[in-house]
């Protein structure tokens, strides 16, 4: 298993983005929640994305991940 500060080096070369980018973000202000418009906006792009990920014939790889939720229950899932 990978540790967390190998996984974090990986997913940091893997973005593209340098550590100072990801300061600017992390420290926004207004922070992007706030900008998506908080918990309405995060759960409007939840629904957004996971309507394209139960409608995506193409994925079903990526749609077996969630193959114990109702489209519902994984968007409700984000808050937990």
């Amino acid at each position: 298993a990978m540790s967390k500060h190998t996984l974090h080096n990986v997913a940091r070369q893997k973005s593209g983005i340098s550590p100072e980018e990801s300061e600017r973000a992390v420290n926004l202000a207004p922070s992007i929640y706030e900008r998506i418009g908080k918990e309405e906006g995060f759960r409007h792009l939840s629904k957004l994305f996971y309507d394209r990920v139960f409608a995506d014939d193409d994925a079903q790889w990526f749609l077996s991940i969630f193959s114990s939720s109702t489209k519902e229950e994984a968007i409700d899932n984000q808050y937990r």
